[in-house]
């Protein structure tokens, strides 16, 4: 009896020493398990960066331009004020349309604050015969865009607005920034190019301050060159690749005129998502589908200095606080640093 009881004792001894270090080495390998797996996400965090939500707004900054990490002995330093997009499958409105409102008799876009954040501009062909410049830019309009050249609707010839000289000329003696409009008829890249190139010999005289657009839109006349040949979106839309970027290796902003029927029918738009876009739409408010910075908000205007009818418009960007120091830097050959508040941002342009 004695010695059975002593073996239980002994066994009993054993149990609770094996329990302990049972105790011991789970709680040993728990802690180990844990810093191996901190240390493999911290590993992960740091090698990897996360999949961006492409329905999130972001800030973008126009135009994306070379900015070298060396020290440059010339560099033009160009503040871009960011603006929001929505980005998702192609950018789109991102404005709220509560804040687009007429003041002062004039369509503008507001902060939630009521404070104006848009410009005042209209556009000007020959089809404005008389325009008084000096008045004009008592009216309290910030930019003009003028037509500076279109291409004939039946044999295809490049064409000077007859009125452009004479308008571009005004424009940069009263101080009006100005920008410039294309009417394409163009039915191959080539001579998409060749329409850059008109563009840039017309204006290379003249301060621009505001994008070079080339329109592209319906024309109703039916022996149009443009309704007669047969062209299919991606040839459009490589037509306004072409013309947008000739533009830009001038040292010009592009931008593209598209409506948004003609955009959703007639363009692929994934291909054009790097251009700014002037959007007309003539409603009270502006539900365009598709992101833009100018807004042609109506055809039927009157504006102090222009006796006719005229085309209105606002722009979201004020191109004129960075469009010249751009021009200049390349005219310069040297390079640009976009600043973006306390950020700078560098990729092609």
């Amino acid at each position: 009896m004695k010695n059975r009881t002593k073996l239980y004792m002994v066994l009993l001894a054993m149990g609770i020493i094996l329990f302990v270090l049972g105790v011991i080495t789970g709680i040993l390998i728990g802690s180990v398990s844990a810093d191996r797996k901190a240390a493999k996400n911290a590993d992960r965090e740091e090698a990897s960066v996360p999949e961006k939500d492409e329905t999130e707004t972001e800030s973008v900054n126009r135009p994306k331009v070379i900015v070298s990490d060396k020290e440059a002995a010339n560099v033009t330093n160009v503040y871009i004020p960011a603006r929001e997009r929505i980005l998702g499958q192609i950018p789109v409105n991102s404005y709220k349309l509560e804040n687009f409102y007429i003041e002062d008799g004039y369509m503008a876009y507001h902060d939630d604050e009521g404070n104006k954040l848009s410009h005042l501009g209209v556009d000007l062909s020959y089809h404005q015969e008389n325009v008084d410049f000096a008045a004009l830019k008592e009216s309290g309009v910030e930019f003009v865009m003028l037509r500076c050249g279109y291409r004939g609707y039946s044999e295809g010839g490049l064409v000077k607005d007859e009125k452009f000289d004479e308008y571009a000329r005004a424009c940069n003696e009263y101080g009006i920034p100005m920008g410039v409009y294309f009417f394409t008829q163009a039915v191959s890249v080539e001579e998409a190019v060749r329409e850059a190139e008109f563009t840039i010999d017309l204006i290379r005289d003249y301060d621009i301050s505001y994008p070079v657009a080339f329109d592209t839109e319906y024309v109703s006349e039916k022996g149009a060159r443009t309704n007669i040949e047969e062209i299919e979106e991606d040839l459009r839309s490589d037509m306004c690749v072409a013309f947008c970027e000739k533009i830009k290796e001038a040292g010009y902003y592009p931008m593209i005129y598209a409506s948004e029927n003609w955009i959703r029918r007639e363009l692929d738009y994934e291909k054009l998502q790097e251009y700014d876009f002037w959007a007309p739409q003539y409603l009270e408010e502006n539900d365009f589908m598709y992101d833009f910075t100018i807004w042609q908000y109506t055809e039927r205007g009157f504006i102090k200095g222009v006796d006719e009818e005229v085309d209105l418009d606002i722009s979201m960007v004020d191109y004129a606080s960075f469009v010249p120091a751009l021009r200049e830097a390349v005219l310069s050959r040297g390079e640009i640093a976009v600043v973006s508040g306390n950020a700078v941002n560098g990729a092609d342009y």
